[in-house]
């Protein structure tokens, strides 16, 4: 199973993300950030780039690597990181048929 799409999505003041694979599974995750909506969603665009064509099941690997990857981790970048964490356990929930 590879990532095909990574998309955010502003809804009033929240955000969330919305990652697509190429077995037809969607995860939804939310940013843990109540402010900076805009510069989260830039930095989901940004981990896009290194996401699209992985396998969305090595979570913790993606996660140490985007969180490792930069040297500032101000709320921008954990907020992002944040939605993309939960958006991929969501995936591996719905691939495995389990909550």
């Amino acid at each position: 199973m590879k990532i095909t799409g990574v998309k955010p999505i502003r809804i009033d003041r929240f955000l969330f993300v919305e990652i697509h694979t190429d077995e037809g599974i969607t995860g939804l995750g939310e940013s843990g950030a109540w402010g900076f909506q805009e510069a989260s969603e830039q930095v989901l665009y940004k981990f896009a780039d290194y996401l699209i064509g992985e396998d969305p099941q090595k979570i913790e690997h993606h996660w140490q690597y985007m969180y490792r990857s930069r040297h500032f981790r101000g709320a921008a970048i954990m907020g992002a990181l944040s939605a993309i964490d939960i958006a991929l356990w969501d995936i591996s929930g719905k691939y495995f048929g389990v909550p």
